[in-house]
């Protein structure tokens, strides 16, 4: 593929490597940058201070570069959009962020504690009033995060900081979803993310807006509390990520045999495999932690020995052709807004077809007043072999049409609530443009006059702009230059 760094633009912006900016001692939009403190697959962490802020600050880097996932820039932008609109107790405050283009960055409080994993990796096993207490808490960040419209999603132990008065406080929102917000996630993969061990049935099947997969994440960390194992294990394939549609896993109390029935009955009601089997609220589960005596109990709580094969196969049987349950509503009614989707070819497209989808699309929006916008751009494919310098790179690539794209959008002034930006890949963009907007039930698309399609399959006199009027079940706005 050509990179748009290379060619001409109206919207082409010179791109500091991501590497290149963020050095200690470097100051950043009035941050400085401090030691770096951890390195993940996904993001960098650095200290940081701040004139007139006298609490600890952590600056969060989306790693970019050669051999970097592109799922990182995406999960970046999620956490941004989240923690600005959070206000919780149990999330890190948020104090600033920069732009993809100069410098991204998520400035947040930095946050005393030790990792839930941790403290499982020094203590192992926990004294059970301990880990009833510690669940409890987290179920009532989680709560805290549902009466928000936010489900997080990667619920795990390395996810939940701790501190001396056993006080959790939740982090890294890559992969939470928000009711009111454009799920970048959920409209660009159509795939199960999230960590092996704690990830629930349905997300592995797509599905990211149900509250009740934090449910069975806790459930996961309960039973790891207690029995130091892992319900599941830690399967590396999609055939053993699926075992948890069917399999019952390990009793508790076998184990454990001194773990209350009424315990192993909430641990093995929460790794239901369909969520309507599951407490149906956070606030619910942490009631019952909180007055054993008050869980009704089920054959669940007398299990004292791993399920027979013949159980084992009514259950298998039961999840055949698995199908995730109804979604609970959130707490918060909220009006679905139409969804407006703007699919660009900055690179090439003139500067006057360029500016006239800017004004078509101002056009629409007083039409679709409480509409948000979806921009997006197809790439025929990333690099297999990539340079060294992050322009040359997969993640270097989509980070530049990100920007691209965002500094088009930049004169339209909407809230970040209300607009997201997606770069796909596909050999037919007409074909790529029209999935996506099925895909995420799309009021319209707005879209340029376009070069012909190059599929074989298609007739030489089909165009791009063809194919998608054909195709979609939407409005497709086609805007035109005058012959």
């Amino acid at each position: 593929m050509k990179s748009f760094f290379k060619q001409e633009s109206p919207y082409s912006i010179a791109i500091e490597a991501v590497e290149d900016i963020f050095q200690t001692g470097k100051m950043i939009k009035g941050f400085l940058v401090g030691e770096e403190i951890y390195r993940g697959g996904m993001a960098v962490l650095f200290s940081a201070t701040k004139e007139g802020i006298d609490h600890p600050i952590l600056l969060k880097i989306p790693r970019v570069g050669k051999d970097q996932p592109v799922e990182s820039l995406i999960a970046f932008e999620t956490e941004l959009t989240i923690l600005r609109a959070l206000k919780s107790p149990y999330a890190p405050q948020f104090i600033g962020s920069g732009s993809m283009a100069k410098n991204p960055f998520i400035a947040m409080e930095r946050i005393e504690g030790e990792s839930l994993e941790t403290m499982i990796q020094r203590e192992g096993n926990l004294p059970i009033d301990l880990a009833i207490k510690i669940t409890s808490n987290i179920a009532q960040a989680i709560q805290n995060l549902h009466s928000q419209e936010v489900i997080h999603l990667d619920l795990k132990p390395d996810n939940v900081l701790i501190n001396k008065n056993l006080e959790v406080t939740l982090i890294d929102f890559g992969l939470a979803h928000h009711a009111r917000f454009p799920d970048l996630l959920a409209e660009e993969m159509r795939k199960g993310i999230g960590s092996a061990p704690y990830i629930a049935p349905e997300q592995i099947v797509g599905v990211r807006n149900d509250l009740r997969s934090d449910i069975y994440s806790l459930g996961v960390i309960l039973y790891e509390l207690l029995t130091a194992e892992l319900p599941f294990d830690n399967p590396s394939s999609m055939t053993g990520l699926k075992k948890r549609f069917w399999a019952q896993p390990i009793p508790p109390r076998v184990y454990r045999p001194e773990i209350p029935p009424a315990l192993q009955e909430i641990i093995l009601r929460c790794l239901e495999p369909f969520a309507k089997d599951r407490y149906q609220s956070a606030t619910q589960l942490r009631q019952l932690l909180r007055n054993l005596d008050s869980v009704t109990l089920t054959s669940r709580a007398a299990l004292i020995k791993p399920i027979s094969f013949w159980g084992a196969f009514k259950r298998w049987f039961r999840a055949a052709g698995y199908e995730s349950s109804p979604i609970i509503q959130s707490t918060i009614a909220y009006e679905l807004t139409p969804l407006v989707i703007v699919a660009l070819d900055l690179p090439n497209s003139s500067a006057a077809l360029q500016a006239k989808m800017q004004r078509s699309l101002k056009n629409i929006l007083q039409i679709y007043a409480e509409g948000r916008v979806s921009c997006i751009t197809v790439i025929a494919n990333t690099p297999t072999f990539e340079g060294d310098k992050e322009m040359d790179s997969a993640s270097g690539i989509v980070r530049g049409h990100l920007v691209q794209m965002m500094e088009w959008m930049a004169p339209m002034q909407l809230s970040s609530e209300k607009t997201s930006f997606h770069v796909l890949e596909s050999l037919d963009a007409a074909a790529r443009i029209v999935e996506f907007a099925n895909d995420n039930d799309a009021a319209m698309i707005i879209t340029g006059q376009a070069s012909h399609v190059t599929a074989s399959n298609l007739r030489p006199w089909r165009s791009n702009m063809t194919k998608i009027v054909e195709e979609a079940k939407c409005i497709v706005h086609v805007v035109k230059l005058a012959e």
